[in-house]
């Protein structure tokens, strides 16, 4: 009986834990994380300074199941363990089996004043959503430094952290000694912007402390805290340094914008408006612990902080049963240390009964929806009624910022038409706006439609089409059957006969260029030559003979004959033969001989003459002339020559 009894209840014992197995997916995970054992140690124990001790790891599967997860190590550096296990992970750990591993570990001075290494065992195991994850095991080995230890921790704090320009900023170092022998001549130096003055503390017992001050009064510009610490090891002469990061101190500059509105200016009794607080902060200043007030809603806003650089929004819904004017005050606390008050330019919100609310209503048209020039002239036309129950007062009409119509009145259902020319300067979008005074004598804003300007480009004037005449189709002779069986050949001969024809045409040219040039400049020269102004060689006269004169009767008719009139026409008289013609005629006047012509000492006189290129017609020289020598020409030219030469 009591056999069947424990039977009973070792059926019903299995049959919960498998329910309880199938309703937990984490319990298997659970049991083999349970009986997962990770001990570490160091030897030795204890240092004097910093070097290497010997690590021991064991890992144990204290478990029923097998553990089937690799498992590895990694050393306090977080590096993977390489040696442990198979090349840095252990795979797989049976029930009951344990894996101990060995290894060397450099310790540094600052895990000397931590006292402690710790080792980390990783392995993954599944969440209860069924997902892998990576879980750390750690494992600690305490140790502990028994050398010397030289520390001197400094710690540095600055208020305000943004001075104003008649404030004050104070600089604040905590020396505490963190080692276990003591300092001496603990010396601080400034920037020396904030303090020229080095402060110095003579000794610092372990685990002793204080507190050096430095400030500066009213400064005129950013400043930066840049100190110096030194100090020595008690008995020693070697001076030791502790660096401090530089921060810069920033002069104050605030710049905080606020403003108050709300989503409707103007409502019926008993509706609700949204009153919206903006706070802007462009300085670099912060405030904290901000709270807002108003005469009539008391505290509306507390414990706000506004970072500088930053924007921030409140709103608060409001019941309007009359009309109320709301002037919120800021009670401000910056970063600076100064504590004050900021009210905020009023808003007014105007309740009015049934029917009291002004409307106006205004349409705006123009003359033309596009303008085809810039400037484009264009007129706008606003109706202005009056859709509401009271009176409207001093209506202002605005285009932007610019008033261009007062309104005296309009009365319930009035209307009015305003129209004004524009010169637009460019397309776009074009609205009117009215400001008109209540019956509570409250100013409120009405917007116009919208109107859409473009710019269409003018139309250009039609252009007459131009007619294009075809060409005439070009009919090829096809090429002979012979001449396309041996076309390479004939190509050659083409090509060389057209190149053949083109040197000689180049060279034709070239010699039709060449012999009329020489040509125009034969003809050139031969003007050129008879240009010249010459002297003609006389007869050598013996003047100890009488002179020979030629009766003027018998001359005249030899000179007449001489020059005939086409030839006085192109004859140039020069002044020296207006002279001399003039003297033969005193001298036929006078019947005096004329006077000899100088001679130039071989016995030969000179006459200037004037070569013409066409030769003159033969006459009858004068027996004077007649016993010219042959070689006259010559003693010509000769004799202009030397008259030349004595010019």
């Amino acid at each position: 009986m009591y056999a069947l009894i424990a039977q009973k209840r070792r059926a019903t014992a299995i049959l919960v834990a498998l329910i309880v197995l199938l309703l937990s997916p984490g319990a298997f995970a659970a049991a083999t994380e349970a009986g997962l054992s990770f001990t570490l140690s160091v030897e030795p124990a204890s240092l004097t300074a910093p070097g290497k001790v010997t690590v021991s790891a064991r890992v144990s599967n204290a478990g029923t199941e097998d553990i089937t997860v690799p498992l590895s190590l990694k050393d306090p550096d977080g590096k993977l363990v390489t040696s442990f296990g198979d090349g840095g992970s252990l795979f797989p750990l049976k029930s009951g089996q344990s894996m101990p591993w060995q290894g060397e570990y450099q310790v540094s001075q600052q895990q000397l004043d931590e006292g402690k290494l710790v080792y980390t065992l990783n392995y993954n195991k599944t969440d209860a959503q069924g997902n892998i994850v990576e879980h750390s095991l750690p494992a600690t080995a305490n140790i502990t430094f028994t050398g010397e230890k030289v520390a001197l921790k400094v710690t540095r704090t600055i208020t305000p952290e943004v001075v104003r320009r008649d404030g004050e900023v104070k600089i604040l170092y905590d020396l505490v000694n963190q080692g276990n022998v003591a300092l001496t001549n603990i010396q601080i130096k400034e920037n020396r912007l904030i303090s020229t003055r080095t402060q110095t503390v003579a000794a610092l017992a372990p685990g002793e402390s204080q507190q050096i001050t430095f400030s500066k009064k009213s400064p005129t510009g950013d400043l930066t805290s840049s100190a110096q610490v030194t100090y020595r090891k008690e008995g020693e002469r070697t001076t030791q340094q502790v660096t401090i990061a530089p921060v810069q101190i920033l002069l104050a500059k605030p710049a905080l914008n606020y403003t108050l509105t709300a989503d409707k200016q103007q409502v019926n009794i008993g509706e609700t408006v949204t009153l919206k607080l903006t706070l802007r902060n462009a300085g670099n200043i912060s405030y904290d612990n901000v709270s807002v007030t108003d005469p009539i809603l008391g505290e509306v806003f507390s414990n706000l902080s506004i970072p500088a650089g930053q924007t921030l929004e409140k709103t608060k819904e409001v019941t309007i049963n009359q009309t109320a004017t709301f002037k919120f005050t800021l009670n401000l606390q910056d970063n600076t240390g100064v504590t004050k008050q900021e009210t905020v330019p009023e808003f007014k919100v105007s309740a009015y009964a049934e029917g009291q609310m002004l409307r106006l209503n205004l349409v705006l048209t123009a003359s033309k929806d596009a303008i085809s020039a810039l400037p484009g002239n264009i007129t706008f036309s606003l109706v202005v009624t009056n859709d509401s129950n009271n009176a409207a007062k001093d209506i202002k009409i605005m285009h932007g910022a610019t008033e261009i119509y007062t309104i005296n009145e309009l009365a319930p259902g009035q209307s009015m038409t305003v129209s004004r020319d524009y010169q637009l300067s460019q397309a776009g979008k074009y609205r009117f706006s009215a400001v008109a005074t209540d019956v509570q004598n409250t100013q409120t804003t009405f917007e116009s439609n919208t109107l859409d300007i473009a710019f269409v480009p003018p139309t250009p004037a039609p252009t007459r089409e131009v007619v294009v005449t075809p060409a005439p189709l070009v009919t090829l002779t096809p090429i002979p059957e012979n001449h396309a069986q041996d076309g390479t050949g004939s190509g050659v001969r083409n090509a060389l006969f057209i190149a053949t024809l083109g040197v000689g045409v180049l060279f034709g040219l070239a010699l039709v260029l060449f012999v009329a040039s020489s040509v125009l400049r034969a003809r050139a020269r031969a003007k050129s030559n008879a240009a010249y102004d010459s002297f003609e060689v006389t007869g050598t006269r013996d003047y100890t003979a009488p002179p020979t004169e030629t009766p003027a009767e018998a001359v005249a008719p030899a000179e007449e004959a001489a020059a005939s009139p086409a030839e006085e026409s192109e004859k140039i008289i020069m002044p020296h033969e207006k002279y001399l013609a003039q003297k033969d005629e005193v001298k036929k006047a006078d019947n005096t001989p004329t006077p000899p012509p100088a001679s130039d000492g071989d016995g030969s006189s000179y006459r200037l003459t004037r070569e013409e290129s066409d030769p003159a017609p033969e006459v009858d020289e004068p027996k004077a002339q007649a016993t010219e020598p042959e070689d006259s020409e010559p003693r010509k030219r000769r004799a202009s020559r030397r008259k030349d030469g004595d010019a």
